[in-house]
């Protein structure tokens, strides 16, 4: 680890403060992943109709908790449980045992899939750019 002479501070590379699982950054971003990752088998589990209306919101002590904004939404997850439960063990969560579905607006409404687009020349100048740098103070 390298020292800032000027501030006396320890510096880290952002790259080994995420992953590192043993720092409060490291366990959010790892129960982050795995919230997302459950969502995302979620979405294309469910009709897309009804994958665009909820979020997961955590994951506590084997209960899946989903948030919906509206009853109508909730009740069709909560009539799809069982089986949202069954795909979700044979995708590798063998601890959700329950689901739980409240009603609560969104944090952000799901908007379409965003379309992989290629980067820019400037784009990717950039971030060559970055890789050398990145190259060089490793050595």
């Amino acid at each position: 680890m390298a020292r800032n002479p000027q501030s006396g501070k320890k510096v880290f590379r952002v790259s080994d403060v995420i992953t590192d699982h043993g720092t409060s950054l490291g366990v959010l971003f790892q129960r982050a992943n795995v919230l997302m990752r459950v969502e995302q088998l979620l979405s294309g589990f469910l009709d897309p109709e009804i994958a665009a209306h909820f979020q997961v919101a955590a994951i506590r002590e084997n209960r899946l908790i989903l948030i919906s904004p509206s009853a109508n939404w909730a009740t069709q997850l909560r009539m799809q449980a069982s089986q949202l439960i069954k795909r979700l063990r044979q995708a590798g969560f063998p601890e959700i045992e329950h689901i739980d579905i409240r009603v609560a607006p969104l944090a952000e409404q799901h908007t379409e899939q965003r379309k992989k687009r290629a980067l820019s020349a400037a784009a990717r100048q950039a971030l060559e750019a970055m890789a050398r740098i990145e190259a060089d103070t490793e050595e």
